[in-house]
């Protein structure tokens, strides 16, 4: 996080928190938004947009239904048993960016597949698209309110907005550093900052292809990094020519160098466009989502893989969205008498080594 957007978002946040929804239309109307207020769901797509949501939330769904964890009930002592279920949470606050459809799907989906009893949107200026999106996925709660002051106000609540127990979903900067201050009182998902894409690229690459890539992903804004590493001087000097300096690119002596710089910057989309990509995607360690031989924007759009992930060098220690975002493990833990008498010795031990003899008096009252 850089200072100055840490300065910045910890007074807005601070200020929501207060003051509630006064300080959130003072700052969306210093930020030139409206004013931030529950929406009304309603509206209709046109036939070959409905059709296209419905495409995307249906692949969403079949990647993420098949992602669900197993219940586990184990005896690790004769009388003891610990269960371990899963289950949704509570509520969840999704943050989509401004007119991202595709974003809202990707976080609204895999929430109802979990179960998750109240999903609440914020998004700033939400567009007719978005708002006849959420009516087709069941969504009725939708805020029009953004930035730094949304994600202060799903966490803490304001008059208007009632508080969640999670908040999901990509943003800029500024909202990144507001789940990761307000992340001590409210859990989050991942920092999603701006996008990113890394192309490795061989002497096999269509250039062409290499730099629509390259600029589609660039179309998030100008936050966000697009670079690509070639083995191949030709490759670099035509998609230097087709992206006029919009792209980092790096040359490299081997594909070996390039899956290690990939791996060094850990970027959140890596495209593979190499003669054998398989090959070279087993040595790929750190990446949110890698696309073999084909575009990031399948992941963008169309296959169900899950587009909120990593940025910023976090996917060296953490993966992308997916719906256990949406559960979270309970135990249950059960003991036979018998089983109690049978650890006292253990739990007596334990106790006296670490000075705690109430935890031996605790079973020793029922044995």
């Amino acid at each position: 996080m850089r200072d100055e957007a840490v300065t910045g978002v910890a007074e807005i946040v601070a200020d929501v928190r207060t003051r509630g929804d006064a300080a959130l239309r003072d700052w969306s109307a210093r930020f030139g938004d409206g004013p931030p207020e529950r929406v009304a769901v309603a509206g209709e797509l046109d036939e070959r947009s409905l059709r296209a949501v419905r495409v995307l939330a249906a692949a969403v769904e079949a990647v993420h239904a098949a992602q669900r964890p197993s219940d586990t009930t184990v005896s690790p002592i004769a009388g003891i048993e610990v269960e371990r279920r899963w289950l949704p949470v509570d509520s969840v606050g999704i943050y989509v960016p401004a007119g991202l459809v595709s974003s809202l799907v990707m976080t609204a989906v895999p929430a109802c597949v979990a179960g998750v009893p109240r999903i609440a949107v914020a998004t700033p200026r939400p567009s007719p698209a978005l708002l006849a999106t959420a009516r087709e996925l069941g969504i009725d709660e939708v805020y029009a309110v953004g930035g730094a002051q949304a994600i202060a106000a799903l966490a803490y609540g304001t008059e208007t907005i009632p508080p969640v127990a999670k908040i999901v979903g990509p943003g800029n900067r500024w909202v990144t550093t507001a789940k990761l201050l307000v992340s001590a009182d409210v859990a989050i998902d991942l920092p999603a900052g701006p996008s990113e894409l890394l192309v490795i690229a061989d002497e096999t690459a269509d250039a062409a292809e290499c730099a629509a890539d390259l600029l589609a992903q660039a179309e998030h804004g100008t936050d966000g990094q697009s670079i690509l590493v070639t083995t191949s001087s030709r490759v670099a000097d035509e998609v230097l020519a087709r992206t006029n300096g919009r792209v980092r690119i790096e040359t490299v002596r081997s594909l070996a160098d390039a899956v290690q710089r990939a791996n060094e910057v850990a970027p959140e989309h890596l495209e593979l466009l190499v003669a054998d990509p398989e090959a070279l995607a087993r040595q790929v360690r750190n990446a949110g989502a890698v696309f073999l031989g084909t575009t990031a924007v399948l992941g963008d759009y169309a296959a169900g893989s899950n587009h909120v992930l990593p940025t910023g060098g976090l996917a060296r220690g953490t993966g992308g969205l997916g719906l256990e975002a949406f559960l979270r493990p309970v135990q249950f833990v059960r003991a036979t008498p018998e089983a109690l008498a049978a650890v006292r010795e253990t739990v007596d031990a334990l106790a006296e080594l670490e000075g705690l003899p109430g935890h031996a008096r605790a079973l020793a009252v029922r044995t």
